[in-house]
């Protein structure tokens, strides 16, 4: 599993290239991506991530991004990238738990009307 926190942007997209690759180059068919603790996720993370998860679909592996924080939320919302990346949603990124096939709509609080 390669765990992510802080920043996703361009500063950071070389690294997140590299353990990808790393990842894939180990023979990897699904790599887990904890993205819990990622505050900021740019277009220039989504595309490596983007290029990655197509990578390991042309072979019949997946990639899984796991994210609790609503910003990155709503980036994947706008970026509409579960149909690449099999994306995990966490209400807190210390549950341990994994969720397939999140619901990226966002959630009212229980008794709002």
């Amino acid at each position: 599993m390669i765990v992510l926190r802080g920043e996703l942007d361009l500063a950071s997209a070389d690294r997140l290239r590299a353990s990808l690759e790393a990842a894939l180059e180990g023979g990897a068919q699904t790599v887990r991506v904890d993205a819990t603790g990622v505050t900021l996720l740019d277009s220039t993370s989504l595309g490596v991530l983007l290029f990655f998860a197509r990578r390991l679909n042309e072979t019949g592996g997946v990639l899984e991004l796991a994210f609790s924080s609503p910003g990155v939320r709503r980036t994947l919302q706008l970026a509409a990238l579960g149909r690449s990346i099999r994306l995990v949603r966490r209400d807190r990124p210390d549950d341990g738990t994994w969720s397939f096939g999140a619901d990226l709509r966002e959630r009212k609080p229980t008794g709002v009307g």
